[in-house]
């Protein structure tokens, strides 16, 4: 499978919101940078750490009215990663609108996703998910370059 299939299989098991598809793109010590200052910001130094935060993320949507990857586009395929653009639309449990646009830009080993820094608009996932004055999750540390 290429770097760009990987890419695609992601986006088509975060659609599905299928966890056992979406795990198994990954390295087991796949890193993680989630950038900005909500509650999930942060580093994650493997897939288990990763898996801590997704109720987090999942609790707060309506999936009958919510659409993780309804859209995405990858935007640069090269040897040394991925990035690509993806869109997620619908409604939060709360009633409020969740638009959001994803950046990721992805690195790979032995065929499996090794990195993901992702970046998105985390004032509208503090407001929309309700995440303002929740405890940060515990991360492995800072987002790093």
């Amino acid at each position: 499978m290429s770097n760009r299939d990987i890419v695609n299989a992601y986006y088509e098991a975060l659609a599905r919101l299928d966890v056992d598809a979406f795990e198994a793109l990954h390295h087991p010590d796949v890193i993680y940078n989630v950038s900005g200052n909500t509650i999930i910001s942060g580093r994650y130094d493997s897939f288990e750490a990763l898996k801590t935060i997704l109720p987090l993320i999942f609790d707060t949507l309506d999936f009958e009215q919510f659409q993780f990857a309804e859209n995405w586009k990858i935007m640069n395929d090269g040897p040394d990663g991925t990035t690509a653009i993806m869109e997620a639309k619908g409604i939060a449990k709360n009633g409020k609108r969740y638009d959001q646009r994803y950046a990721h830009i992805f690195t790979f080993r032995d065929g499996k996703i090794a990195s993901v820094h992702e970046f998105f608009d985390t004032q509208l996932a503090n407001e929309s998910l309700d995440f303002i004055g929740k405890p940060p999750c515990q991360t492995d540390g800072d987002f790093r370059l």
